[in-house]
């Protein structure tokens, strides 16, 4: 019986309209306008202000835009980097400037023999310069690759 009872009250609870309060629809009207009112403020339309972000940041690189234009901001970049690569660069005495030039000098002879298609006078000419610059180890490597690259590219078209 109780089941039956409890089943009864469920089924009058669910019916509309039933244990409803009444509801002023002014109230709600009311309620809602309210509701809009406080809302105004941020129902502003987005214009380029509203939509992006503007921090201290953005606002200086504009500004720095306007005075330096930025083919001008590129040329101050490249002129810093340049400047720090000297840094970099490696300082030669007289000497080891002269001898530099004079290996220069000796291995333009074994490459003017490659372009003539002289390939084996070239390769004589590039281990002659290792024994002589065998205290400069980046010299004499330069020979050497060279004397490689001419045994696999050269020397074995049968030329």
């Amino acid at each position: 019986m109780t089941g039956k009872k409890n089943r009864k009250k469920r089924e009058k609870a669910r019916k509309p309209g039933v244990n409803t309060p009444e509801v002023n629809k002014q109230k709600i009207d009311d309620i809602l306008k309210e509701i809009k009112g406080t809302d105004e403020p941020f129902n502003i339309p987005k214009t380029l202000l509203k939509k992006e972000e503007w921090g201290l940041l953005t606002i200086m690189n504009l500004l720095l835009a306007g005075v330096f234009p930025a083919y001008f901001v590129n040329i101050l970049l490249i002129s810093f980097f340049t400047e720090i690569g000297h840094f970099w660069t490696t300082h030669l005495t007289e000497l080891e400037r002269k001898r530099l030039v004079d290996f220069e000098k000796d291995f333009r002879k074994g490459y003017e023999l490659e372009e003539k298609r002289k390939w084996k006078e070239a390769v004589k000419v590039y281990e002659s310069l290792i024994p002589r610059y065998k205290d400069n180890p980046k010299i004499s490597k330069i020979a050497t690759d060279r004397i490689e690259w001419i045994e696999k590219k050269q020397m074995k078209k049968g030329r």
